[in-house]
């Protein structure tokens, strides 16, 4: 008798004796849904585990940083945002660039108004 690969775990060949634990990236729900293997993470998290089932598995980028790899197996993908952009929610794939009139220090979730007597005249 055959048995479904628990969630967490596949196999993607005929014929086998055992499954494999999901690697680090991503998950697998289950063996008639993963189509046998593997739903990497979206840009804007990662996952450092293995054999993880679920996509809550995937944790998101913090507020202030954003990472555009899709499948990422660690929180060092999520980078920074530049000074003059800002990421306000977290697993954010990019920044957004800071309106004219405004302006942000680097790894921000948000832009301030410039102070009386400054200007910032092009947006980020």
């Amino acid at each position: 008798e055959c048995t479904h690969c628990p969630a967490g775990r596949f196999q993607p060949e005929r014929g086998q004796s055992s499954c494999i634990s999901c690697a680090t990236g991503g998950y697998c729900d289950s063996a008639e849904t993963c189509g046998g293997g593997f739903t990497p993470c979206k840009a804007g998290a990662y996952n450092d585990q293995q054999g993880r089932s679920s996509p809550d598995d995937c944790q998101p980028c913090r507020r202030g940083t954003f990472s555009p790899t899709t499948g990422a197996n660690s929180s060092e993908t999520c980078s920074s945002c530049r000074a003059g952009t800002f990421a306000n929610e977290t697993g954010q794939s990019e920044c957004t660039d800071c309106p004219a009139g405004s302006y942000s220090n680097s790894g921000s979730h948000s832009c301030d108004e410039c102070d009386v007597g400054y200007y910032s005249a092009n947006p980020g």
